[in-house]
């Protein structure tokens, strides 16, 4: 009787650790399925969430302030409504305020992925000479492709963009056409002046 339970426990002993090895892989393997699809939510919801923001940022040429909306998300964004809680009135006009520029004041049926407005808000010299502490703040109201809808507030100071340094000429191509052309219709400018002065060729 004894030889039959002992050669009973040596028949049974691998089939038993056979299935615990095979509860743990399965386990794994729905643990591993469980991360899989988590991951897969989340880059399906990247992919169509949009993020659309406000920042402040100089011309090429660093002369002039702008006020960009862009949607930096990989989503698409719908009926974007800017609504504007500090306004400022656009290159010192008094009756042109960011309010009632474009998006401001019609909103956006649709905002794709990377897509950018620019809006130039001031002159530096004229905000340098008494207006470093002016700013503006908007809240930006807009829906991604299910309906979901989202809500972010910017409050953007200009005194945060002044004490920075430049290149002349700009370090980036798009910097530096500007500045040449301006420098070639300098230099016509002068040649047109000299060629109209009497004897300025003797």
């Amino acid at each position: 009787m004894e030889n039959e339970t002992s050669l009973w426990n040596e028949l049974t002993q691998p089939a038993i650790l056979l299935a615990f090895v095979a509860a743990l892989c399965t386990l794994a393997y729905t643990v591993i399925n469980w991360k899989l699809l988590i991951e897969s939510r989340k880059t399906r919801k990247q992919k169509i969430t949009p993020q659309i923001i406000a920042f402040l940022k100089s011309s090429e040429s660093h002369s002039v302030l702008a006020l960009h909306i862009k949607n930096i998300g990989e989503g698409l964004a719908k009926n974007v409504k800017i609504n504007t809680i500090k306004d400022h009135n656009i290159m010192q006009k008094d009756d042109y305020l960011i309010s009632n520029a474009g998006i401001f004041k019609n909103g956006f049926n649709i905002f794709p992925p990377q897509y950018e407005l620019r809006f130039h808000l001031d002159w530096w010299s004229k905000i340098k000479s008494g207006q470093e502490d002016g700013y503006v703040e908007v809240e930006i109201l807009y829906e991604d492709i299910e309906g979901k809808k989202y809500t972010r507030s910017f409050e953007l100071p200009f005194n945060q963009l002044t004490g920075q340094h430049y290149t002349n000429p700009p370090e980036t191509y798009m910097g530096q056409i500007p500045y040449y052309l301006s420098e070639i219709d300098k230099k016509l400018k002068i040649l047109s002046i000299e060629d109209k002065t009497p004897n300025s060729k003797n």
